[in-house]
């Protein structure tokens, strides 16, 4: 591609690598004289739609810490859109904005018409200097969207006769948008060599229980604790977050008065009880109140005035105006080195830098190096995850890096800790809609983990002031993610029924569910109450599709067995009026499972066994009352699971398919819904079910079984004979004192 007013060349060579249609891009300057690369879009074009229903077209928005996937009509209508063309959107992109109300996704994004089941993807699979972007113009005409791939330039400068390679990227169109954006995910990570850890870790966070309150006798407590009931379901670190630092200064690498003996002392105490040491750092922020802003000004990143650009006010004390690194400068990447070589050296083992975004920022985009990009780009930064990974790994090759930064591609191949969304809060502060916002980027994300490293979803928060039911709902999207598991509660301080959640949650699964109204929401109604006491046939209300994710389903494979996690989430507050019951209406085929199956069905957070599912739809004219909810799963469509129950909270459904002889269906001690347990077998000649429960001594909790040859068993834990009591839905359970690591049971039947 010739440029008439520039002695610029760009060449483009197109590639089919599967369904992936491949372009590979570099740039020449064939003048005398230096350019500047200050923005680029590579390609762009339109997508029409020749739907009859234009409206339920839907976009995947990639925005780091935060993402979504949310009807065009819904944002033109909130003006996100229409915009101008794509090359005029792209004019804006040096400030990191969409012109007009376009939408601006990072790396990649997916545009899916329901109705035509037919899905189109543009991403980049690289990420060596720039940070690809997609761009939408959303046109208020019937099915049209304008789109461009392209990225900041960072203003590097190109001398005459050089040739650049820019980044690579990818179209593809499929039927599942779901596979089509796991592939896209898949391929990234086999263009780079990214892998990821064997099994997530599971860490301790001082923030929210302490903030800038903590001290070491405050770890010290939290660590006994852990070691006593947390160590052996797999927790390996207690990370010392902000408020160690002396001033409280983010770019402060020296202990302050609440850690007198220091992070050295620190970390020799919480060998003693099995656990790293972590720590957090905001390693490219710069406090004004730190000595680097007085005697090294070059070591920052500057603005179009020369001086160092200004990012913002620490939120935290001693407030104050915050700069960023110029990871560019020699004297900068000494520093960086040097000071994340002390923290190895004092024993660190478990990096969290957060705030690392502050290296990319757009409006900081003067530096020392102008043939390295920095604000506005990810190379620098890059070279900043490169510094910190080698120090921490020469003191510990198997080291954990967490990457807080929204520009995630900044860290891949360098971290192996991936942080995936806004943070979660305290709970009871934070509100319902922030959760399901919170959760909502998780969805998204869930494809990296296992690929481009283990994601974290923010830390687990389960003690008070917020309700059990948020605990459950924090707990549940925190398990089925399958990442890290980053408890932040004063573990002192939890009360029991808390425990039970944040115990039933590790060790993590390691496996990720698939958020299956992602793409395609199911309509969620209510029930009510009125109709239902009059037994009309409209006691169900009118179904309207709600934003985010609200079904997550996770297959489980264990020993030789299998069964499906299926967790119904819902965040909305109940209306002022009525109905206020939610009612899910979930076709088995969208969970994988054959629609005429019959499946087991245990609730595991009430531990309360439902019988038999599908329940066949009542005959006709049969009377309906509001006792009916109270079964949880009720008679409906056939081929649909339907779950009605009262919000914000969440059911996390176990299903088994049924079998002709007792079974254990669940138990209270995991949400795996039974990976707990090893070699259960059913002998038909002595009529025994037998089995281990591999939990560490001392937990208590409860196996339930179904039982189609009746309830009259009797059972023994560890030799000795226990209680069996009958439950719900016809169903036989018996209680459990683990005597670890492995406790045998058994039931015989008479």
């Amino acid at each position: 591609w010739p440029f008439a007013e520039l002695p610029v060349e760009l060449w483009q060579r197109l590639a089919w690598r599967g369904q992936w249609l491949s372009v590979e891009t570099k740039l020449a300057n064939k003048g005398n004289l230096p350019l500047v690369l200050n923005r680029a879009l590579l390609l762009g074009g339109q997508v029409r739609s020749v739907s009859d229903e234009p409206s339920s077209v839907r976009l995947l928005y990639e925005g780091g810490y935060s993402a979504w996937v949310r009807p065009v009509a819904a944002l033109l209508q909130e003006g996100t859109g229409p915009s101008g063309p794509a090359e005029a959107a792209f004019l804006a992109l040096g400030e990191g904005r969409a012109e007009g109300a376009g939408v601006l996704s990072q790396m990649a994004s997916v545009l899916y018409a329901p109705a035509e089941a037919k899905a189109f993807l543009a991403g980049f699979t690289s990420y060596r200097r720039w940070l690809g972007q997609v761009h939408w113009s959303l046109a208020a005409e019937r099915g049209v969207a304008s789109w461009g791939v392209g990225f900041d330039g960072g203003d590097l400068e190109i001398l005459p006769g050089e040739e650049l390679a820019l980044e690579s990227f990818v179209l593809a169109t499929a039927q599942d948008p779901w596979r089509l954006w796991e592939g896209y995910i898949d391929l990234v990570a086999q263009a780079n060599g990214l892998t990821a850890l064997p099994r997530p870790p599971v860490s301790w966070c001082s923030w929210y229980p302490h903030r800038l309150g903590v001290s070491e006798e405050k770890v010290l407590a939290n660590a006994a604790v852990a070691a006593a009931r947390l160590r052996e379901l797999g927790l390996s670190v207690i990370e010392v977050d902000l408020g160690w630092e002396k001033g409280y200064l983010p770019s402060s690498y020296e202990e302050n008065e609440q850690f007198p003996h220091g992070l050295a002392w620190l970390a020799e105490r919480l060998r003693e009880y099995g656990f790293k040491l972590g720590a957090w750092k905001a390693p490219y922020t710069v406090s004004e109140f730190d000595p680097i802003c007085r005697e090294h000004p070059e070591w920052l990143l500057r603005g179009p005035d020369g001086k160092p650009q200004p990012l913002g006010e620490w939120f935290w004390i001693p407030h104050g105006q915050t700069y960023a690194l110029d990871l560019t400068h020699p004297g900068a990447q000494a520093y960086l080195r040097e000071r994340i070589r002390s923290l190895a050296q004092r024993g660190v083992r478990y990096l969290k830098t957060d705030f690392i975004g502050a290296a990319s920022a757009p409006s900081a985009r003067g530096r020392h190096n102008r043939r390295m990009v920095a604000g506005g780009g990810i190379e620098a930064a890059r070279l900043g995850s490169a510094i910190i990974a080698e120090e921490m790994r020469r003191a510990d090759p198997e080291a954990l890096l967490l990457n807080c930064n929204p520009y995630e591609p900044a860290g891949l191949g360098h971290y192996n800790l991936l942080y995936t969304c806004n943070d979660t809060g305290n709970t009871g502060f934070v509100g319902w809609q922030h959760l399901r916002e919170v959760y909502t980027t998780v969805a998204v994300h869930l494809p990296k983990n296992g690929r481009w490293g283990i994601i974290q979803p923010s830390c687990l928060c389960v003690g008070l002031p917020g309700t059990l039911e948020e605990a459950r709902v924090r707990a549940t999207a925190t398990f089925l993610s399958g990442g890290q598991v980053d408890i932040s509660d004063d573990l002192g301080a939890l009360p029991e029924d808390r425990w039970q959640v944040l115990l039933s949650t590790l060790p993590p699964l390691g496996r990720s569910a698939r958020p299956v109204d992602l793409f395609e929401p199911l309509p969620v109604r209510s029930l009510g109450y009125e109709a239902l006491c009059r037994g009309e046939e409209d006691a169900l209300g009118a179904g309207q599709p709600k934003e985010g994710p609200r079904i997550w389903h996770l297959p489980v494979e264990h020993e030789a067995e299998r069964w499906d996690l299926v967790a119904l989430f819902e965040f909305d507050l109940p209306a002022a009026k009525l109905p206020l019951i939610t009612w899910f209406q979930v076709p088995l085929e969208r969970l994988g499972l054959d629609a005429a199956s019959r499946h087991w069905a245990y609730e595991f957070w009430s531990g309360q066994f439902l019988g038999e599912v599908p329940r066949p739809r009542l005959p006709e004219g049969a009377y309906r009352h509001p006792g009916d909810a109270a079964t949880l799963v009720l008679p409906g469509k056939e081929g649909c699971l339907e779950v009605a129950f009262f919000g914000p909270a969440v059911k996390l459904l176990v299903l088994r398919p049924v079998r002709p002889h007792p079974w254990p269906v669940g138990t209270s001690f995991h949400q795996s819904g039974g990976a707990e347990l090893r070699n259960v077998r059913w002998d038909e000649a002595s009529r025994t079910l037998s089995g281990q429960l591999c939990r560490p001594a001392g937990q208590v909790g409860t196996i339930t079984v179904a039982s189609p040859i009746g309830l009259e068993a009797e059972a023994s834990v560890a030799g000795r004979i226990v209680p069996v009591r009958a439950v719900a839905g016809g169903a036989l359970a018996f209680d459990v004192v683990t005597e670890g690591p492995e406790t045998a049971w058994q039931v015989r039947w008479r």
